[in-house]
């Protein structure tokens, strides 16, 4: 059984539905853009696992240095991942199972971590300040991480506030810089 709606109830419920609907997508209203292609769930699956494999391959003699990247699928022509940050190391004081590696980009240094299917979950802190304020980490691709831990089924996600804990005490860089040392 319909109820009958008056003439101002009406209009008051459409416009309740479109501001409902505008409101969805951003804070101010708008519609939501489109997400970039590596924030896809798609494109992570395929490019998650590559991108831990290339960190796995970073060597101590690499400490220091400028990184040569790599290329993942779906971005022939599109810049390497990772190119030219600088690698800092291992994270320190990583429990067992939790892999990470510590990057700088030339403005803050950002810690990837993934975990083995053995560990149950790692718990990640909010960001106390900084871009990534109140969140955690991202997935490796750009996307919003919501879960409080990390477990293996998530990949690779990084964090823009690593804890001081996981720094190296003294970084091989003096300054943040995308260029790569000067010659000797």
């Amino acid at each position: 059984m319909a109820i009958p709606l008056g003439p101002f109830a009406t209009i008051g419920l459409v416009v309740l539905l479109t501001l409902g609907w505008l409101g969805c997508g951003h804070p101010l209203g708008s519609p939501p853009k489109e997400r970039p292609i590596s924030a896809t769930p798609k494109w992570y699956a395929q490019n998650g696992p590559l991108l831990a494999e290339y960190l796995k391959t970073l060597s101590l003699e690499q400490m220091g240095q400028p990184l040569k990247g790599i290329r993942l699928s779906g971005e022939a022509g599109g810049p390497r991942w990772l190119e030219g940050q600088i690698y800092l190391g291992i994270p320190s004081d990583l429990p067992d199972g939790v892999s990470g590696r510590l990057v700088q980009d030339g403005t803050r240094t950002l810690a990837y971590l993934w975990v083995s299917d053995e560990v149950s979950g790692f718990s990640l802190e909010p960001c106390e300040d900084g871009e990534q304020k109140g969140i955690r980490a991202r997935q490796a691709g750009g996307a919003p991480y919501a879960w409080n831990e990390l477990i293996s089924a998530h990949g690779v996600v990084y964090t823009a506030c690593p804890p001081r804990a996981w720094l190296p005490e003294e970084s091989p860089i003096s300054g943040a810089s995308n260029a790569p040392p000067p010659p000797p």
